[in-house]
């Protein structure tokens, strides 16, 4: 099947069909079938639109929540005294655990925020 003429909305030999299907027509095909021989006029139609801002906004809104689930994951050292075991203690069994070398607590920030630790960070991340 062969295009002859392709119309866009409002010229010669649309009126009709832009008058009954209104802004939702995108153009009118005049097309050929070689295999039976016949002229056939064919039309696009709009069958649903959605705005593109939508899904920016939800493509931006899934960024910053993985942005903000990947600081939270981030993990960061955490100066403790050598005298305070009670303390060191809790962010062992919260899942820290010591770095030797650098004598600091490793442990996950948002961990370190429920413990109320993030005035111990030392260093930035890890």
């Amino acid at each position: 099947m062969r295009t002859l003429r392709t119309l866009k909305p409002g010229q010669k030999g649309t009126r009709d069909l832009a008058a009954r299907h209104g802004a939702s027509l995108v153009c009118v095909r005049y097309r050929y079938d070689e295999d039976t021989r016949e002229h056939l006029k064919t039309v696009e139609l709009v069958v649903r639109r959605r705005s593109r801002e939508r899904e920016l906004e939800r493509a931006a809104s899934a960024a910053v929540n993985s942005r903000a689930a990947v600081a939270a994951d981030r993990r960061v050292a955490l100066r403790i005294g050598l005298r305070e075991r009670d303390l060191q203690w809790r962010v062992k069994s919260a899942g820290g655990r010591w770095d030797p070398v650098r004598r600091v607590w490793i442990l996950k920030r948002n961990v370190a925020e429920r413990l109320d630790l993030l005035h111990r960070v030392v260093g930035g991340g890890v």
